[in-house]
């Protein structure tokens, strides 16, 4: 939709005036630079992204919201001790693993193509339980520098607006991922054109979805270690059992 808008080229003189009432409300009012000639069709169209991706941050079930209030207690312990980029990813893994989560740092990886670099990205997946006997388990992605990966230069004040509604952490299913890394790219194009600068490969929409979307390997954490002998419980002659530490 913002796609189509924006080539579109913003409608008639009625839309265009109420393109540029949603631009001043949009921006709280305030003149800025977003806001003079056509840039008034392009702040609405950023307005539009920015509506649409505040309805898919919310989490899509309990079991979602239960997971990133896990993810989010983890990481933010995990960077206060000091850990960073893929050993902060390593632990939250670890750390789910040992609260009973099926979870495993992923790093996915594509090839160079006509339009994009090659690259690859690190992130944690999450497998939950099946809804039911007959269902298949439910696969869960976790980035946790999310709302960075769509940062761009010289952001209009729109699309900083945008970049808020972004998640910082992300917990959801490939299919909700898809619909904001398309709308957010998008969101992006829109912002550098109004710049005057050229989209760079590494922010196409295309090389967005394949950090999340591509083949990946999985790397489980191993289990936590068991308990030595020596402080398994063991039963005395008064009956009474120990405790492990």
């Amino acid at each position: 939709m913002v796609r189509s808008f924006l080539e579109d080229g913003g409608g008639g003189v009625g839309e265009k005036a109420a393109a540029a009432r949603c631009c001043n409300c949009f921006n709280g009012g305030e003149a800025s630079d977003d806001e003079d000639g056509p840039a008034a069709a392009e702040a609405s169209a950023l307005s539009d992204a920015a509506e649409t991706i505040k309805g898919l941050v919310h989490c899509a079930s309990l079991r979602e919201r239960n997971l990133l209030a896990d993810v989010s207690t983890l990481v933010e312990r995990h960077r206060a001790a000091g850990a960073r980029k893929r050993d902060l990813l390593r632990l939250l893994a670890a750390s789910l693993v040992a609260m009973g989560h099926d979870a495993a740092l992923c790093l996915s990886r594509w090839d160079k193509s006509s339009s994009h670099p090659a690259g690859e990205h690190a992130y944690v997946d999450v497998l939950l339980p099946a809804g039911s006997e007959r269902g298949d388990r439910e696969r869960v992605i976790v980035d946790v520098d999310y709302r960075s990966q769509f940062e761009v230069a010289r952001p209009t004040k729109a699309y900083r607006a945008v970049l808020q509604r972004l998640p910082s952490v992300f917990v959801g299913r490939e299919d909700r991922l898809r619909l904001l890394v398309a709308a957010a790219a998008d969101s992006a194009r829109a912002s550098l054109k109004k710049r005057g600068l050229h989209l760079p490969p590494w922010r196409k929409p295309e090389y967005m979805r394949a950090k999340w979307l591509s083949p990946y390997e999985r790397e489980v954490p191993p289990p936590p270690p068991e308990a030595p002998a020596s402080e398994l419980a063991d039963i005395g002659e008064g009956g009474e059992a120990g405790h492990a530490v």
